[in-house]
């Protein structure tokens, strides 16, 4: 089992804070969160896993739905150009903060950490 969202952090860490769920602390908006929601062993070889079904939700926090949007977009064209397709993808208003819901589903070779979108 590979845990991906310490390379996904990074790869987001210049458009806002990553942290992996909501910071109760008194931080600053924006805000990007990070929960894997789905980790499938698909392939086993030799008694290890190979290659895995992930689904990753990445929820972007901000002070406004506009500005909650505009980042969204940021973190899709950065998951994107690594390979990566977005399945869903929501603006929430009713919350204490508008936040941007996005869900990610990917396989990938824990080899090699190739992804392939699903």
């Amino acid at each position: 089992m590979v845990d991906v969202k310490p390379c996904i952090a990074q790869l987001l860490g210049d458009i806002a804070d990553v942290e992996l769920d909501f910071p109760e602390r008194a931080g600053s908006l924006p805000v990007i969160t990070l929960s894997e929601t789905g980790n499938v062993s698909s392939v086993i070889l030799g008694g290890k896993d190979r290659y895995s079904v992930i689904t990753l939700q990445i929820d972007v926090f901000a002070e406004t739905p506009a500005q909650s949007q505009q980042l969204a977009a940021q973190v899709n064209e950065v998951l994107a150009d690594k390979g990566l397709k977005r399945s869903f993808a929501q603006l929430i208003n009713d919350e204490r903060f508008p936040r941007t819901c996005m869900r990610y589903r990917f396989g990938i070779d824990e080899v090699t950490w190739r992804t392939v979108s699903l």
